[in-house]
Order: structure tokens, then C-alpha cells, then sequence
């Protein structure tokens, strides 16, 4: 029961994240991320409270296809997750039950007002049009491939980072992951909506247990380094790669960022050793 709960929540998080990076009206596509962090906040919540009671759970979950075409649609999709986590919750008088379900009730009446939008999502369209930049078509073959491993690539680590937070004790580990959580939530939530501008947006697949639960953290830290060093050369390539300005500044960004990263790890290294 327990892992169901979560899985739902997982699925309900994942629901007005994507939702949030497909649609068109960005203001309202912005009050969908923010609910979408409340139901990552909620997440977390109860995650640490199975780690403190010794429950088992997971961030497995099924997959999850976005087939909605207008925003309606959008508001739907999103509603049934709320709801498919309210169903499982229970007015038990627990102060963090009690906040879950008072949340998760505002957000459900929110969306139901939002039901008869009408404005059309063209998210998965496969357009691979670009607010009109036209890339050559080894450019654009670059950078689909690369949105799609990196949208998969910082879903995963937010994943690993959020777990690893759950087995250190060490406050100052702890702000690194929360660090580097915050940034891949930047990094998918800036690859996600130039995929959704392509057309091609999607859920990534599935983290597993063997990829975000580790017995080692030392081991975990230095291939993080080494996998944080093959994500700079791919921003790097990939920079060279597009023959768009703008892109390329975007990604030589998100290169230098990566140096960051980087350097939070080695001072995580260093703590534990």
C-alpha cells in the first residue's frame, strides 16, 4: 500500500511537470510547474517519513504517454492524477496528511476550472520547427538527439540526487544534493520545453533501483564526476554542432554550468573521505 501511494505521486509529479512543458500559455504553463513542485515537495515528504519508519517504496513506476491535443485536454490529464493520489490518501488527523490533502484539494478545483480551455498543444506534433530558425539537418539531427538523452540524463539525476539525500547525514551533503537537484530540474525543465517547441516532447523512461540506489557513495560521487565531465563535451559538441547563435549560447551556458557541478562533487568526495 505504502509503495503504491508513492508510485502515485511519482506518476502525479511526472503528470503536471510534462503538462507544464507542453503547453502553450506560458503563464498558465508556469502555475502547473509550480503545482508540480508542491507534488515533488509532497513526494519527498513521504519519502522521508518511509525512511524513518523502515517502509519500503520505489521510484519505479509505469510509463507515461502525453497524448493530449488542447489544453482542456492538459487540464484533464492532470486532474486525474490529483485525484488518483487523493484516493489513496486518508483524513488520519496527521498534520503532513492533513497538508497533502488540503493541497492536493485546491489544486483538483483549480484544474477542474480549466477543463474548457480551448487552446490547441502543439507539443507533440513532430514539427522540428524552431520559432522559425531553420538548422541544417545534421544540426537538428544533433540536437534532437541530444535533447532526448538529456532530458532522460537529468530526470535520472534528479532521481539519484533525491534519493542520495535520503542516506547522508552530513547537513552540508545534504545542501550539495539539493544543489544539484535545483539544477537538473533547470536543465530538463529547459530541455523539455525547446523539445516541446520541436514538437517531440516526452516523459523520459523509468529510473530502476540498480541506477539511483547505491552501496557506495564514494563510487557513486566519482563516476558522478566522470558522467558530469561526458555531459560538458556533449554541450560542448554540441554547440559547435548547431549553426544557430542562439542555441549555441545556450549550450555553451549550460556547459559552464556543468563546471559547477562538478565542483560540488569533489567537495561531497572530500567530505566523506
Amino acid at each position: 500500500m505504502a509503495e503504491r501511494v508513492f508510485t502515485t505521486m511519482h506518476e502525479g509529479w511526472l503528470r503536471l511537470l510534462f503538462t507544464s512543458f507542453a503547453v502553450n500559455d506560458r503563464e498558465w504553463g508556469e502555475r502547473l510547474y509550480d503545482y508540480s513542485e508542491i507534488l515533488y515537495r509532497h513526494m519527498r515528504f513521504v519519502e522521508t517519513l518511509f525512511v524513518e519508519k523502515k517502509i519500503e517504496y520505489s521510484y519505479e513506476r509505469p510509463s507515461l504517454a502525453l497524448e493530449f491535443k488542447s489544453e482542456g485536454e492538459a487540464a484533464r490529464f492532470c486532474h486525474e492524477g490529483v485525484e488518483k493520489i487523493l484516493e489513496q490518501m486518508n483524513e488520519s488527523g496527521d498534520p503532513l496528511a492533513s497538508r497533502i490533502i488540503h493541497d492536493l484539494r485546491y489544486i483538483s478545483s483549480t484544474l477542474e476550472r480549466e477543463f474548457e480551455r480551448e487552446g490547441e498543444v502543439t507539443a507533440f506534433d513532430k514539427s522540428l520547427k524552431l520559432d522559425g530558425v531553420e538548422l541544417e539537418k545534421s544540426s537538428l539531427d544533433a540536437l534532437v538527439l541530444f535533447l532526448f538523452e538529456e532530458s532522460y540524463k537529468e530526470y535520472e539525476l534528479i532521481i539519484i540526487y533525491s534519493y542520495a539525500q535520503t542516506v547522508v547525514e552530513n547537513k552540508r551533503l545534504f545542501e550539495i544534493f539539493q544543489i544539484l537537484i535545483d539544477e537538473s530540474k533547470f536543465h530538463l525543465k529547459s530541455f523539455a520545453l525547446l523539445m516541446a517547441k520541436l514538437g517531440i516532447l516526452a516523459v523520459p523512461r523509468m529510473v530502476t533501483q540498480e541506477i539511483y540506489r547505491f552501496d557506495s557513495l564514494k563510487r557513486f560521487l566519482t563516476e558522478g564526476i566522470e558522467e558530469e565531465k561526458g555531459a560538458k563535451e556533449q554541450c560542448r559538441a554540441l554547440a559547435e554542432a548547431v549553426d544557430e547563435e542562439k542555441l549555441r549560447e545556450f549550450f555553451d551556458f549550460i556547459n559552464f554550468q556543468e563546471d559547477y557541478h562538478i565542483t560540488l562533487m569533489k567537495e561531497a568526495l572530500e567530505i566523506i573521505e
